[in-house]
């Protein structure tokens, strides 16, 4: 009797193309965001047209000529050449097929250690994205996460004696490289190298020493030497200095984490809290996951309970270290519900091939049509519709540029300052959002400004002659405005913002 042939395209395959196809598609109906972009976009013309990384501040008039660590400068350069090629729809196809590959090498971490694809995929999809995609905006901290993940692939194939390990410690260093010159978040690649060495020392030490007590004979266990490991997170740390401020970069990073200007004023720096959508979403995930840890029938592995601890202790502290703990807990997790399923020999229903190949085409045809070229036909509302956030003020800033006397002291919502260093770079800004330059007083000035406390008093001691504000954020102020005809002239107004000279 001739064996049933398999189909070549499995229902396997439809599962994997729907966790990729609905990561990218999440990535590619989120417009740009222009809070941190449109300042990394300019900075990454000045290096390529200059030739030199920045230093000093040349953005802002309050604090022109300060100093400036520009620690993301690779970042900056790429983001800035993408855009060259292919604009912004370009950076956010990028975005999105770098998300797709990033979480999809998330996903064979599961898969390697499970066995189980379909559990792995469902686990993704409906709790490792939504805890996730608050953090996929397009900046440098994207291209940072795919390296993160790429130290976790490597090193959870060196904690199962993968034979591929022995050259896959050796790609650590050379992505520390990158990594240093691309993001802040560098650090967390050599933590997570020193995490891993010194949680499954300390448990192979208590598993050989329970052994000798109990007089048992040594269980064998597939065991991939330290040696290799400690030399490759040297090196790592090594790499580090291999930047244009060496040591300097250690100092950035110390600094921007206890600036108190960042901790205060910026919400994804904030603790956790359960008043937001995404904080609910982040405890659930974290409920969810000691639920599954308490009564899975596998004992959790110890490594993986310190790891994920400390980047849980990360994430309590700043939200935008969801991102991190997230990706560390997920293996742990999906590891922990495989337990419950039976051991089943029997072959998984895999579908037709022509039925399997008709859905994977459908799924991609999704895709396709959400491409920043054929999105705009959708009917989308503008929120999700527009490759560029409809907050971005690119006609008010636009009519700016068409004044023939522009404010010398123009003050404007934070975020479009970021935009005026890149549409109008001659137009010197209040402030944008590098938080860390500004000092902690001007920050709150900023607030009172938001409030409109105060307002004779701020708008004179800085000298104040134009305000370019954001309708929904600075309504107060330009409340303000609009009950003083005498002193301010409103020039321009639109959906999202208003523009006033002093008279």
């Amino acid at each position: 009797m001739q064996a049933a042939v398999k189909p070549r395209v499995t229902l396997d395959h439809v599962w994997i193309m729907a966790a990729l196809a609905f990561i990218a598609l999440r990535a590619l109906l989120t417009p740009i965001q222009p809070q941190d972009f449109w300042w990394h976009m300019a900075t990454g013309r000045i290096i390529v047209e200059t030739g030199q990384i920045p230093t000093l501040d040349s953005f802002s008039y309050t604090q022109a000529g300060q100093p400036f660590y520009n620690q993301s400068w690779v970042g900056q350069v790429l983001m800035y050449g993408l855009y060259q090629m292919g604009g912004p729809a370009l950076l956010v196809i990028v975005q999105a097929a770098l998300l797709a590959a990033t979480y999809g090498l998330l996903l064979r971490i599961c898969v390697e250690r499970t066995q189980r694809l379909r559990l792995s995929v469902a686990f993704l999809l409906v709790a490792t994205m939504p805890a996730s995609f608050d953090n996929w905006i397009v900046r440098p901290q994207t291209y940072a996460l795919s390296l993160f993940i790429i130290y976790l692939y490597v090193l959870d194939g060196w904690r199962r004696a993968n034979p591929a390990y022995r050259w896959q410690l050796w790609l650590l260093p050379a992505l520390a490289v990158v990594w240093v010159n691309l993001h802040g978040s560098f650090v967390l690649g050599g933590g997570l190298i020193g995490l891993t060495f010194g949680a499954e020392w300390l448990r192979r030490l208590v598993v050989d020493v329970g052994q000798r007590r109990a007089g048992a004979q040594r269980i064998e266990e597939p065991r991939a030497p330290l040696g290799p490991l400690f030399l490759s997170g040297v090196l790592t740390g090594a790499a580090w200095l291999l930047n244009p401020g060496g040591l300097a970069v250690i100092g950035y990073v110390r600094n921007l984490v206890g600036s108190s200007a960042v901790t205060r004023l910026v919400t994804e720096w904030a603790p956790q809290t359960v008043r937001s959508t995404n904080g609910v979403i982040f405890f659930l995930f974290v409920i969810v996951g000691v639920v599954v840890l308490a009564y899975a029938p596998r004992r959790v592995n110890p490594v993986d309970l310190f790891v994920s601890g400390v980047f849980f202790w990360l994430a309590l502290g700043a939200v935008r270290n969801n991102l991190w703990f997230i990706a560390v807990a997920t293996p742990m997790l999906v590891t922990q519900l495989a337990s419950w399923l039976p051991r089943n020999e029997r072959p998984i229903f895999q579908g037709a091939t022509a039925i399997n190949s008709a859905l994977i085409g459908m799924i991609g045809l999704m895709v396709v049509i959400c491409l920043p070229w054929f999105k705009p036909y959708l009917g989308l509302p503008p929120a999700v519709g527009a490759v560029i956030s409809a907050e971005t003020p690119v006609a008010a800033v636009a009519f700016l540029a068409q004044e023939p006397q522009r404010p010398a002291r123009l003050f404007h919502d934070m975020s479009y300052g970021s935009y005026l260093i890149w549409a109008l770079p001659e137009q010197r800004v209040w402030a944008d959002p590098r938080i860390e330059l500004y000092p902690l007083e001007q920050w709150i000035d900023y607030q009172f400004f938001g409030s409109g406390a105060n307002m004779d008093e701020l708008l004179a001691r800085y000298q104040i002659d134009g305000m370019l504000l954001s309708n929904k954020n600075q309504s107060a102020l330009i409340e303000y405005a609009q009950a003083h005809p005498e002193a301010w002239e409103q020039r321009y107004a639109d959906d999202e913002a208003t523009y006033f000279v002093r008279r």
